[in-house]
């Protein structure tokens, strides 16, 4: 009984310690919702789909091994009905130059790439 218990920890220890896949944004400027104020020098944690934390670069630990994609002088900002924040989905769009006071794209040719579910979309 005491082997098949131990072996049990042991399943479950490695269950919880299976790798996370992570997607970090470094670098951009992020607007997590129409009206926020810009949050510079940001990063976003990104994994299963989601919004894992938001914020400026000094405050958010970057996971090991994560999959991470430099935004320097980018803007970030969220899909139409979206937000940017801990728990949501990760819908996002990257635009070249700062946006207008809604937070959407100055114009179409500002998008430079989108994520859907925590995942790059092809153009």
């Amino acid at each position: 009984m005491r082997v098949r218990l131990i072996s049990i920890a042991v399943s479950a220890l490695l269950l919880g310690c299976q790798k996370q896949d992570y997607k970090v944004l470094v670098g951009g400027t992020v607007i997590v919702a129409p009206g926020a104020l810009p949050i510079d020098d940001s990063i976003i944690v990104i994994s299963g789909g989601k919004v894992r934390s938001v914020g400026m670069r000094k405050d958010i630990p970057v996971p090991q091994n994560s999959d991470r994609t430099d935004l320097n002088g980018e803007w970030i900002l969220p899909a139409p009905g979206a937000r940017i924040a801990d728990g949501e989905a990760a819908n996002l769009v990257i635009v070249h130059r700062a946006p207008n006071s809604s937070a959407t794209p100055a114009a179409p040719s500002d998008v430079g790439a989108r994520m859907v579910n925590g995942e790059w979309q092809t153009p």
